[in-house]
């Protein structure tokens, strides 16, 4: 009874995510090190861990009753309970019931089965009337790997034993010659230089054609014979001659159809010698050699192409039988056939064949690509379903995160291929689609459900007026409103440096930028269907393709996005050689394009043989998102970005021609077939010119007047345009005049840049003055006043950037249309909002609080103008655009800024201990404020992270139907969330209840974000989320420092601390809390 009570309490559950944190860790280093079959072998799929996650399921059940959560003021944390124990169980039953798996379909055809991605040892045995089949799951490890077997009874033969002896990864044939013991083989170059070594004894068949060395069983076949020395051959067709060894140099490098041959007549042997070539039903084979003692052996290889071999060994009561399997996870089963005894056997090793009760066909597979170029930019499906046990039959058109659902079943549109290698080569547009298949409706079904609770029980725990969290901002406050003074020392040094450049101007003038901003005022139709200024545009394409608001140009002119965008059209050769393409650092991308740094021109993507990057783009592009690693997406996002750059400085991006009575209020550029028509023929003027005249004519004359300086017949060419436009294009969607002005002046204005800097700046003058306020003994000096005073007017400043912010949003709303929370930069920009106007509510906690989210916001605009939330100008990674992904993201982000935050209070408490006295009781009440507001700060971070890892898993689900599959980024994200979750039950735990060992335990736990955010970005380089490439970075020798500074700065205060316990002073009030309960 004491081990089941122990199992059920409070410690066994903090050990219990200790261990499931530590575990899935591990898992991650084991996947980097080895690979992901042996993460799963050891860790993932193994009973312990489940064993694990069933334990924690028992010990929140009986949380719920030890802590009498069934009571409505405790609803919130009830539902925190019950949304895991659901989770769990889901989890379970995604395990145990639901599967996936990938369907290939080709074009003008259909199928009804799928392949598993769990691979699969698969055995049948029978004789003339009776059949057995065995199937087992079963992964092969790089560590503690176990070989499968299995034993049954056949009626008639007894016990049946099948076992897999030995197991060769990545399987390649090496050929030895002149070995001891070795046999005859023949050494035969088939076409296209690959080698045949056919053994003695051996019928082998290769592109329809059987070949047999000393064997008569085929009568089919090419069969050879060697006798004493003596190399002859058979065969059922005519044959031809040619003699290598005979030939003279100059005959060598003639067309080999021009040299005379020997003709060898079918049914006949003749003799034949190594070096001959022989030419037979329109192929030829080289006899390269005869060994007379060799042998063939497989050998591990590093080629992750090639399958396993598996040595099976099969025996009965009568026989015992040795052959080879091929396979392996991954690649569907391939069975290899033999008899033991009575039993004919068959097999195989690899992904199973799951049938599904109706057909996929597949009508048309679509691969787009860039206009004037070969690299791909999207692909889609237009598929049909007939179920004709239903009677159901309907089409449908799948693309990445455009999921279709039936009978249970979700398909995915996942990758593509071609179904010869010829067609692939000549630039055929690929006739397979490859689809992931999920079926794990309840699975789903209950993990969602728990995720709701989850969500909802966490939000809870923050409004709930009877939740620890309020209960905590009270106590904060309390001692707040007692504090007398503060014995500690805050020192701030601010340098503050300005750097200036000046443009130095060589030959090359930009256009001027009143010019540019007049084609700015020009309407766009955006590849999304938006009408808005090209000024918009402008600025969207710059932030593409260089992540930059401006651009300097080599020889030093700074210059505006409208700038840039109008002169790359009719500068075209100097832009060729501007390098404003962002090419991500650390990927290997600027290696293969041999550049330095993490910028681009549009020329150093081309070679005199064409794109450098064609090969690498074609394989990206071919594999699955799954497999896609970093240098794979960043190959594809800087081929992305320069395709843009050349799309607009070919005019391809504006689209300013509306289709006259078009339905679909369509917009094309110059180059569409529509603008090459008249433009009016009932109009003796306009039926001799046509829309690409026009826009070409306005490029020269744009070119013509950056030399003369007169820019009015441009002007009047942009005028015919815009009238174009008014008149011809639907009244509703045009921008009226003060709309476009508008825009413009929100693009110019840059507000949540400066809001910002702003928030960045107040954050830190709010923690100077708000911890220099605390220092001043004397509450009715002067001194204090005016700190108040400033203090107050920092505060109210907060205000005017808080009302600025507010307006910002307001603003883009009314520009867009829509709620500015549509896309993650919007919601980036809306959460940082959020948490400041979080920080005026809880102002009465503690203004550092206050400081905290303002810093905050800080960090979470910096992270939206840092990222490519903006919206994107191609569908080039359509499952990027997942609504999901950017909520997730978001979440997961500020997450990040509250423990970051709960980092830095721990530090500062910490730092406190050093200074903590017997008599000095007010330095105590202030790392109880501290401390008090660090778990409220810690509790927030915790449900954004837990809400957000779900949101992502959910996110996961629906564009490839799998909402957990153990990456490295999503495994760190839960052991944040399982860490942070012990931190916070620490008060329930006998031993751990002190403020100090909270503090400390709310800086060690942020090295878990530490490695979620760097460590599996730099140093995990397998997985989804891995930017690393090649060797691995050197850890800084700043970041040993600063570890080991946090070490000693953590030992002294616990030494200092252990000193005065004595006094009794440790164990005066310095608990999170006197009672057990949640």
């Amino acid at each position: 009874m004491k081990i089941i009570g122990y199992l059920l309490s409070t410690r066994a559950m903090a050990m219990l995510l200790f261990l499931m944190a530590a575990a899935v860790g591990v898992a991650t280093f084991i996947e980097n090190s080895y690979d992901t079959i042996t993460a799963k072998v050891l860790v993932y799929n193994a009973k312990w861990f489940e064993l694990i996650l069933f334990l924690l399921l028992i010990n929140f059940i009986n949380n719920i009753r030890i802590y009498n959560l069934l009571r409505w003021e405790k609803w919130s944390i009830l539902l925190l309970h019950i949304g895991f124990i659901i989770a769990i169980i889901g989890a379970g039953v995604s395990r145990y019931i639901g599967f996936e798996g990938v369907m290939l379909v080709e074009e003008n055809n259909s199928s009804r089965e799928i392949f598993s991605s769990e691979p699969y040892l698969l055995i049948k045995a029978h004789d003339d009337s009776i059949q057995y089949a065995h199937e087992s799951q079963h992964y092969f490890s790089e560590l503690l790997t176990e070989n499968p077997s299995t034993k049954f009874q056949f009626p008639g033969e007894g016990e049946v034993n099948v076992a897999v002896t030995q197991r060769i990864k990545n399987a390649q044939q090496e050929f030895e010659k002149d070995v001891a013991g070795g046999s005859l083989f023949l050494h035969i170059v088939l076409p296209g230089r690959k080698d045949l070594y056919l053994a003695e004894g051996e019928v082998v068949i290769k592109e329809s054609i059987p070949y047999a060395l000393n064997n008569n069983d085929r009568d089919d076949a090419v069969r050879f014979y060697y006798r004493n020395g003596n190399l002859q051959v058979y065969a059922p067709f005519e044959m031809s001659k040619i003699d290598m060894l005979s030939l003279s140099l100059e005959d060598r490098q003639k067309d080999m159809s021009s040299i005379p041959k020997d003709s060898l007549p079918a049914l006949q042997l003749h003799n034949i010698a190594p070096r001959n070539l022989l030419s037979f039903l329109g192929q030829q084979i080289m006899i390269n050699s005869v060994e007379e003692k060799a042998r063939l052996n497989w050998q591990a290889s590093d080629n992750d192409d090639l399958p396993d071999l598996l040595k099976i060994v099969v025996s009965t009561k009568k026989e015992r039988v040795e052959d080879f399997v091929f396979g392996k996870a991954g690649v569907r089963a391939l069975e290899t056939n033999f008899k033991c005894g009575n039993l004919f056997f068959s097999v195989a090793y690899g992904a199973k064949v799951i049938p599904i009760p109706f057909d996929v066909g597949l009508k048309d597979f679509r691969l787009m690509k860039y206009p004037g170029s070969e690299s791909p930019s999207s692909y889609e499906s237009d598929i049909f379903i007939n179920d004709l046990a239903n009677d159901f039959k309907s089409d449908y058109n799948l693309f990445m995160n455009h999921v279709v659902d039936y009978g249970g079943y979700r398909f995915f549109q996942s990758s593509y291929d071609w179904t010869d290698e010829n067609s692939k080569k000549a630039g055929f547009d690929p006739d397979i689609t490859i689809l992931s298949v999920n079926h794990d409706l309840w699975g789903t079904l209950i993990t969602y459900l728990g995720y709701l609770l989850l969500a909802v029980g966490l939000m809870g725990t923050l409004f709930n007026p009877n939740s620890r969290f309020i209960d905590v901002r009270k106590k904060a406050i309390k001692i707040r409103n007692k504090r007398k003074h503060i014995l500690t020392i805050l020192i701030v040094f601010f340098s503050i440096s300005n750097f200036f450049s000046q443009s130095v101007k060589n030959i090359y003038q930009p256009i001027p930028e009143n010019q540019a901003d007049s084609l700015g005022i020009l309407l766009v139709q955006t590849f999304e269907g938006r009408i808005q200024p090209t000024h918009t545009l402008a600025y969207d394409v710059l932030h593409k393709i260089s992540k930059q608001n401006s651009f300097t140009t080599s020889d030093g002119h700074e210059l505006v996005p409208m700038q840039v965008f109008a002169d790359m059209m009719i500068d075209k050769p100097y832009w060729l050689d501007q390098k404003i393409i962002y090419v991500k650092k650390g990927t290997g991308v600027g290696d293969s394009l041999g550049i330095e740094g993490k910028y681009a021109s549009v020329k150093d993507f081309f070679n005199k043989n064409g794109e450098k990057l064609e090969k690498q783009l074609q394989n990206s592009f071919a594999k699955k998102d799954v497999n896609k690693n970093v240098f794979d997406k960043e190959v594809i996002k800087a081929n992305e970005r320069m395709n843009i750059a050349l799309q607009v400085m070919n005019g391809g991006l504006l689209q300013v021609f509306p289709k006259l009575n078009d339905s679909t209020n369509k917009w094309v550029n110059w180059s569409d077939a529509y603008c090459s028509k008249p433009i009016d023929t009932n109009d003796q003027y306009l039926s001799s010119i046509s829309l690409s005249r026009v826009f070409n004519s306005y490029i020269f004359d744009l070119t013509e007047a950056k030399k003369t300086g007169d820019y009015s017949q441009a002007q009047s060419l942009l005028n015919f345009i815009k009238g174009y436009q008014i008149r011809t294009a639907s009244k509703e969607i045009l921008l009226t005049r003060k709309q476009i002005d508008r825009e413009i002046s929100y693009n110019q204005s840059d507000l949540f840049i400066k809001v910002k800097n702003y928030y960045g700046y107040l954050s830190v003058f709010l923690l100077l003055f708000a911890f220099w306020q605390a220092l001043i003994t004397n509450k009715k000096g002067l001194m204090h006043k005016i700190i108040s005073v400033v203090l107050w007017t920092l505060i109210v400043l907060l205000i005017v950037v808080f009302v600025m912010h507010t307006y910002s949003l307001i603003l883009r709303w009314i520009i867009s249309g829509h709620a500015p929370w549509s896309n993650g930069y919007e919601a980036l920009t809306f959460i940082a909002w959020g948490g400041v106007l979080a920080g005026f509510l809880f102002i009465r906690s503690s203004k550092i609080t206050l400081a905290g989210t303002s810093l905050l916001a800080f960090f979470v605009l910096m992270t939206a103008g840092h990222s490519s939330f903006d919206p994107q100008l191609t569908n080039l990674q359509p499952v990027l655009k997942s609504y999901w992904l950017m909520i997730h993201v978001a979440c997961i982000t500020i997450s990040y800024g509250f423990l970051g935050l709960g980092f830095i209070l721990g530090l500062i408490n910490v730092f406190n201990y050093l200074f903590i006295k017997p008599h000095k009781k007010n330095l105590k009440m202030i790392i109880s404020e501290l401390t008090y507001v660090n778990e409220m700060t810690l509790t927030i971070g915790l449900a954004l992270a837990t809400i957000g890892t779900f949101l992502g898993g959910v996110w996961a689900n629906e564009s490839w139907g799998r909402y957990w599959g153990w990456d490295a980024k999503e495994t760190w994200a839960l052991v944040i969330v399982l860490t942070y979750a012990i931190v916070l039950h620490f008060r329930l735990i006998p031993g751990m209840k002190s403020k100090f060992t909270f503090n400390v335990a709310s800086i060690i736990a942020f090295s878990s974000v530490l490695m979620t955010f760097i460590g599996v970005n730099y140093y995990l380089s397998k997985g989804l989320h891995s930017y690393a490439r090649g060797e691995t970075p050197v850890f800084p020798t700043w970041a040993w420092i600063t570890i080991f500074s946090i070490i000693a700065l953590i030992l002294a205060a616990w030494y200092n601390k252990s000193k005065l316990q004595s006094t009794g002073l440790s164990n005066n009030g310095f608990v999170l809390t006197k009672k057990s309960s949640k």
